[in-house]
């Protein structure tokens, strides 16, 4: 049964109606998929959420480019900021993930022949998203990821098998402030997290001025979203309370053993960062067991694809 037949052919489909036929497996399409208001969830993935906890096993798939983690790398790629995304941790948890290959050609074909888009779309699509050197990139990212989840589950299971010693576990830390989108250095973390088979932590340094009524309401908003996206990739929330944010982070970071770091590095001039110091330098320094990445923040870069991205046309 697939989800549109539940819903009569319509684009939406009913969860509370199926649960409530609760058959053994459910075919649910376009997983990244935002709902209609006045749904159940947000998002589809959730409904598929609420069917595995009802016990109902489902088939479903997703575009590659929809994976959160994956999205500056498709918009540096493509041009095109891709709005409909799912987080990391709902692919991990899939029992069993199948690549979908066909070569770039075909899929070319099948879309002028009207299989994948309206007609009105075609043409639009073919010069767009789905060029060749597009799809070619896209490819190579899905099967990347593929092999990634591959090579995670049959290390979780040597290790539950006994058959070799479990490897020293990496950890993985990003570090957020009050100030500006951190979706750019989140995503970068889950990534990594992802390749190493490990848990992460989004770590927020809340200093005296940024103290409950203290801080600024803009900074504040700002904050619960990097909180709230970091969350929905599956990062532990880690807030820390210090004057230093560079010493609360050294601290956190020689407690915890991590062994990865991430950084956002805004544009900064060698005055300002010399007069007020640089926390990034100051942890290279004193931590040396760790590896630390820096990801540039760019102001003409930002979320709501500014400049030269364009939104994926659905």
């Amino acid at each position: 049964m697939t989800a549109q037949e539940e819903d009569g052919g319509q684009n939406e489909h009913d969860v509370k109606r199926v649960i409530a036929r609760h058959p053994a497996v459910v075919i649910v399409d376009e997983l990244a998929h935002t709902n209609v208001p006045g749904s159940k969830n947000r998002k589809r993935y959730e409904d598929v959420l609420d069917l595995l906890t009802a016990g109902i096993s489902v088939i479903t798939a997703v575009n590659i480019q929809h994976l959160e983690s994956l999205n500056d790398a498709v918009a540096r790629t493509t041009g095109i900021r891709v709005r409909e995304t799912i987080p990391d941790h709902f692919l991990r948890r899939a029992d069993e993930v199948v690549n979908v290959d066909v070569s770039i050609e075909t899929l070319r074909t099948r879309l002028r022949q009207g299989k994948i888009y309206d007609v009105l779309k075609i043409q639009q699509a073919l010069n767009n998203f789905f060029r060749k050197g597009n799809l070619s990139a896209l490819r190579e990212l899905a099967l990347r990821q593929v092999a990634t989840d591959q090579a995670t589950k049959a290390q979780d299971y040597r290790e539950r098998e006994g058959l070799e010693q479990a490897a020293i576990p990496e950890k993985v830390m990003v570090a957020i402030a009050s100030r500006g989108s951190a979706k750019r250095i989140l995503r970068a973390g889950s990534r990594i997290a992802g390749r190493l088979a490990s848990d992460w932590f989004a770590v927020y340094v809340e200093t005296p001025r940024e103290e409950p009524g203290r801080i600024n309401p803009h900074d504040h908003a700002v904050l619960e979203e990097n909180i709230r996206f970091a969350k929905d990739l599956g990062a532990k929330i880690v807030k820390l309370k210090g004057r230093s944010v560079a010493d609360a982070l050294i601290d956190f970071a020689r407690r915890e053993g991590i062994t990865h770091v991430v950084f956002g590095q805004s544009a900064r001039s060698r005055w300002d960062v010399l007069l007020h110091g640089s926390v990034i330098n100051r942890f290279l320094r004193e931590v040396r067991n760790a590896t630390v990445q820096v990801v540039p923040l760019d102001k003409r870069n930002q979320e709501d694809g500014a400049g030269k991205m364009k939104d994926e046309s659905e």
